[in-house]
């Protein structure tokens, strides 16, 4: 696959162009979906992804319906011998948890994902195109330019040892002075 900013030639399986940053996910799901983007609604839908509400009611249901069972086996058990009476008030709490659970699911969590697919689908078809364009021109999330700083800025600067000249001995300029009065 090819970058489509830079043209970059990019693996299948990176998710950003390694020279310009443009990201390539959607690159990659246009190509797979022949041309065309899914919308996000339908993959939720075709994954089989719940929003929390439908989760937290699932839930619920599942604490209840555990909580019935063991309320039903704690009773028969109790007809057959009065000491697992005991276990009652704790399948009543299973039981009572369960609806709290369900209440919770289906009054304060989420439904986000429901009402967005509602409001798509009473879009005008005017309206769908202008918010594709409004989606297009949006700034699309993309790695920083790269900043390159040459090796050399982290070296010190040294001079040139074949110009260097060894410095000069204390008993140089003593020896200079006697071979002058000779």
């Amino acid at each position: 696959m090819f970058c489509p900013r830079c043209s970059q030639l990019a693996s299948d399986e990176v998710r950003f162009c390694s020279r310009c940053g443009f990201p390539l996910d959607e690159v990659t799901e246009l190509l797979e979906g022949g041309g065309q983007l899914p919308s996000r609604v339908e993959v939720e839908e075709e994954h089989g992804l719940l929003t929390p509400r439908q989760r937290g009611m699932r839930k619920g249901l599942l604490v209840m319906a555990g909580g019935l069972l063991f309320l039903g086996l704690a009773a028969f058990l109790s007809v057959i011998k009065d000491d697992f009476m005991v276990f009652m008030p704790l399948a009543v709490v299973v039981f009572t948890f369960g609806v709290i659970r369900l209440l919770y699911g289906m009054l304060l969590e989420d439904d986000a994902a429901r009402a967005k697919a509602a409001k798509k689908s009473s879009a005008t078809p005017g309206e769908k195109v202008r918010a594709k364009l409004n989606r297009a021109s949006a700034k699309v999330p993309e790695l920083p330019p790269a900043h390159s700083i040459p090796a050399s800025a982290f070296t010190s600067t040294r001079g040139d040892t074949s110009d260097m000249v060894a410095p000069p001995s204390v008993t140089e300029s003593t020896t200079r002075l006697l071979e002058e009065d000779k």
